[in-house]
This record gives C-alpha cells, structure tokens and sequence, in this order.
C-alpha cells in the first residue's frame, strides 16, 4: 500500500476526530442559545440555501424521513418554518423560512462564525492559507 506510514495516519486520525468533536460539541452550544438542535440549525441552514423539499432534505440529512417530519414540526411549531402547497404541483410541499425563521438562521450564522474564527484564531495567516488549502484537498479528494 502506498501512502503516508501508519503511525502518521494514526495520529492524524486521532486530531482530526478530535477537532470533529470539538467543533460539534461548540455548534451545539452555538446553536443551543437559539434553542435550537444541531439538526434543527441545519434544516434552517438547509432551507435558506433552497433544500425545499422534506424529502431532499431527508437525504442530505442522512435520516429517514419520520424524523423529518418531526423537526419540521417542531420548527413550524416554533415559527421558524412553513410549508406552502407547490404552486406547480399541488401534491407537494415546500418548505420556506418565516420572517423569524430568517433572523434566526442569520443569528446562527454569525454566532457560528465567530465561534469558529475563535479556533482559527490560533494560526497565523500563513497558516491559515495552508489549512484552507489542505482542507481543500482533502474534500475533492472525498468527492472522487
């Protein structure tokens, strides 16, 4: 097998989990201020970026479409979300953020940011160009 040696990959293993826990562990806490769940914070996020459909959300959520269901109730419940009838096919439904729903989703945007600007912090600029690139890199090579 071609490759980096095993120790290396072992350790880089071990980082980048724990950087994965780290930075799941602070969006929860982000987006707990809103009251909000992780994955009611990406159905938001979702929606805003024209995932409209409960069933294609399903799929970019990676669950099965009764807990979709259930966290859409529970964001239209809130007045976050709403579904209208598809103007095209009235067999559908589509999902739109309310008023509330967009202010909501910019708040979690920006308290995100700035959380995540307080870890990149610890890179200088030089760095912070290579992590971007190696990031980069390691996210085409998952695309192949």
């Amino acid at each position: 097998m071609n490759g980096p040696p095993a120790p290396l990959v072992e350790e880089l293993s071990h980082l980048g989990y724990a950087l994965m826990r780290l930075l799941l562990q602070r969006a929860k806490e982000v987006f707990a201020k809103e009251g909000l769940s992780l994955l009611q914070a990406e159905v938001l996020r979702l929606v805003r970026e024209g995932v409209n459909a409960p069933s294609r959300l399903a799929e970019h959520l990676e669950v099965q479409p009764s807990q979709v269901s259930h966290l859409l109730a529970s964001l239209e419940e809130a007045g976050f979300v709403e579904r209208r009838l598809d103007s095209e096919d009235r067999r559908r439904v589509l999902l739109h953020l309310t008023p509330k729903g967009e202010e909501a989703q910019k708040r979690l945007k920006e308290a995100w940011l700035a959380a995540y600007s307080q870890h990149l912090a610890r890179l200088n600029p030089e760095e912070l160009l290579l992590f971007r690139d190696l990031l980069g890199k390691l996210t085409e090579v998952g695309r192949a």
